[in-house]
Parts: structure tokens; C-alpha cells; sequence
């Protein structure tokens, strides 16, 4: 009878010691979800160094972000792509760049790239599918695509309906009614989608709301302001912000004014600020070689690099795109923006990985 006793206690101390480590895991994970979005000090260095494509993590990912960090002589601290509707949620590449501590940040475009009639614009400008997402057409694609990032676990960025404040974007306000309804529809598709996540408690996604700063391409009339796009606070864990100095040309050979760092930036950032509290970021920006009243693109590094850190403190993340896409948006174009990038991140302030 002793011996039964011992093996029964043996037995509910082994279970007690299995409970209270499975509800220490959960606590740590369910912490984790809590924890405050941006909680570190300073501002986390990241950019966008794939193909144009970019829909997908490329196999040599590891290599291409080692040479990056070799490039400028820094970790990154996130990683961002763009996959489409059209792909599912990308776990293996989570998980690599998880492995790396890396955070994963998802721009995920409402479209189809392959299929033309999902893209096709009919006569009255209407993009259907906001109108088919909202008519529950895309649930199971949707939900399913929020219950492998909920299994995923850690923490993923996902940048949805990203600058639909401007007129060239399928999913953008312009594009679905501009005047009649057309932010009032990207509100919606925003929230449908963001509660169908929420309904699957998939509270690991944390969701940037991106308008993208001045732009000539970009209507001034009331009906877009940003105000008439805001979720509201519940449905928005990070403000993005996006803005280029096009300076002076863009490809197609139209003239663009010069943008300096503010000019792309003081008044989108005020505005956000009014919107709400959430940690900020800058999910892509970068200018091509120019010169222009004495300056140059090392210059402007040089003066958005000390910006960021001494006059945008909610600034919490940045994102150089890295790309010679439109114009050569590398911050190697020439040696000498190289080496301005490389000093002005060498300040503490500009933080990669965190533990």
C-alpha cells in the first residue's frame, strides 16, 4: 500500500510539474500577444531587399540578408515581402526568419496576379473583389490564411490595403468610389477582414494601416483625407507611413518635385499622430541619386537618419527599400550614400535584432 501511495504521489507530481509548464508556455505566449507593441528603445532597422516580384521569400533569402547586413554593417531586425491573395500564409518563411529573430512583415496585396478578371477594372471604376471580400466570397481563403498564422505562434507584421490613399492601387479609395464611398469601403474590407483574425483569435498578427505620405499622384480633395480611412484604435497596432523623393524625374518621364525628408514626411506624421497612439513606422521610403541646390542623395541620409532619431520619436521602425526598381533606390547607388548609410546607422539609436 505504501508503494502505491509513493507511485501515486510520484505520479500527481510528475502531472503538477506538466501543468504548470504547459500554463507557463501559455502564459509566456499569451504575454507575448499583450506585450506592448515597439517595446524597445530606439528605432529598428529593416528594408526590403528582394526582386521586384517579391511575392514570396526566395529560397537563397538567408544569403541575400546576410549580404545586406555585411552591406551596411547591421542586423535586421524584420524582414518584409509581398505575398497576394493569390498565396497562402507563409509559414515555412516564418519560421526561417523566426530561427534568425527576425520579425516577419507581410505586405499582403488584395489582388490575384495571375487571374484577369479578378484584376480587370469594369467601365464604372469599381474594384469587385473589395465588394466579393465583403459578400464573404474569400472566407475560407481568409480564415484559413488566419488560422496558419495563428499557429505560427510568434509575433508576424501584416501591412494590409498598404497606401490606399492614392489612385494607384487596386484596393485604394480612388479606385472604389473615391467621393462616393470609396474610403468608407476600404474601412470596411479593413475591418472584415481584421475581425475574421480576431474571431480566431489570432491576436500574434499585429496590423499596420499605411497611408503614403505627398504625392502628384495623389487627390487633394476633402473626401481623402486620412481621417475618412481610420479603423479606429481596435482595429490598428502599428501606423505605417510610406514616401519617396522621386526627384526630379520618374521613369516614365514625368517632372517631380524635390522632397526632402520632411517635406515626404512632417505633415503625413502629424496627422497619424492625431489618429492614434500606436508606434509608427516607415514601411518603405528611399530617393535615387540627385543633386539639387548643393545636395545629394548622402545628404538627405544623412538628414532623414537624424530626423528620425531626434524629431520623430514614435518612429519606431524604418524600412530603406533597397531596390533599383523604378528608379535605383539602393543605399549603395554610389559610394558615398553607402557610406552615409553606414554612418548614420552605426548610432546606437538604430537598433536590429531584439533579444
Amino acid at each position: 500500500m505504501k508503494a502505491k501511495l509513493i507511485l501515486f504521489s510520484t505520479l500527481l507530481i510528475a502531472f503538477s510539474s506538466c501543468n504548470n509548464s504547459t500554463q507557463e508556455e501559455k502564459t509566456q505566449k499569451e504575454t507575448q500577444h499583450l506585450e506592448p507593441e515597439a517595446n524597445w528603445d530606439g528605432c529598428m532597422l529593416s528594408a526590403y531587399i528582394f526582386q521586384e516580384d517579391g511575392r514570396h521569400l526566395p529560397e537563397n533569402s538567408d544569403s541575400l540578408i546576410k549580404e545586406f547586413e555585411a552591406l551596411v554593417e547591421h542586423d535586421l531586425g524584420s524582414i518584409m515581402w509581398y505575398p497576394t491573395f493569390a498565396d497562402s500564409f507563409p509559414t515555412e518563411q516564418c519560421n526561417k526568419l523566426e530561427e534568425q529573430n527576425i520579425i516577419p512583415h507581410l505586405t499582403w496585396e488584395l489582388f490575384f496576379p495571375d487571374s484577369v478578371a479578378y484584376n480587370s477594372m469594369p467601365i464604372d471604376g469599381t474594384y469587385n473583389l473589395m465588394d466579393q471580400v465583403l459578400a464573404g466570397n474569400h472566407d475560407a481563403y481568409i480564415e484559413k490564411f488566419a488560422a496558419d498564422a495563428k499557429a505560427f505562434e510568434s509575433k508576424v507584421l501584416i501591412r494590409f490595403l498598404h497606401e490606399f490613399n492614392g489612385n494607384w492601387y487596386l484596393w485604394s479609395g480612388k479606385k472604389n468610389g473615391a467621393e462616393n464611398g470609396g474610403p468608407q469601403k476600404v474601412v470596411a474590407v479593413w475591418k472584415y477582414v481584421v475581425d475574421k483574425f480576431r474571431a480566431l483569435d489570432a491576436d500574434n498578427v499585429k496590423w499596420i494601416w499605411n497611408p503614403h505620405g505627398p504625392s502628384i499622384d495623389i487627390s487633394p480633395e476633402s473626401w481623402n483625407e486620412l481621417a475618412n480611412y481610420w479603423p479606429g484604435n481596435d482595429y490598428v497596432d502599428w501606423i505605417g507611413m510610406d514616401a519617396y523623393n522621386w526627384y526630379p524625374q520618374d521613369p516614365w518621364g514625368g517632372d517631380r518635385p524635390f522632397r526632402d525628408f520632411d517635406n515626404c514626411f512632417r505633415e503625413l506624421y502629424d496627422e497619424c499622430v492625431k489618429l492614434g497612439d500606436q508606434p509608427i513606422m516607415i514601411a518603405e521610403f528611399g530617393t535615387p541619386e540627385f543633386e539639387y541646390e548643393g545636395q545629394s542623395k548622402a545628404d538627405w541620409i544623412n538628414d532623414a537618419l537624424y530626423k528620425i532619431k531626434n524629431e520623430y520619436s514614435n518612429i519606431k521602425l524604418f524600412i530603406w527599400f533597397h531596390i533599383n526598381k523604378e528608379l535605383d533606390w539602393r543605399v549603395n547607388s554610389t559610394d558615398e550614400s553607402l557610406e552615409a548609410f553606414k554612418e548614420g546607422i552605426k548610432d546606437p539609436y538604430f537598433i536590429g535584432k531584439t533579444e
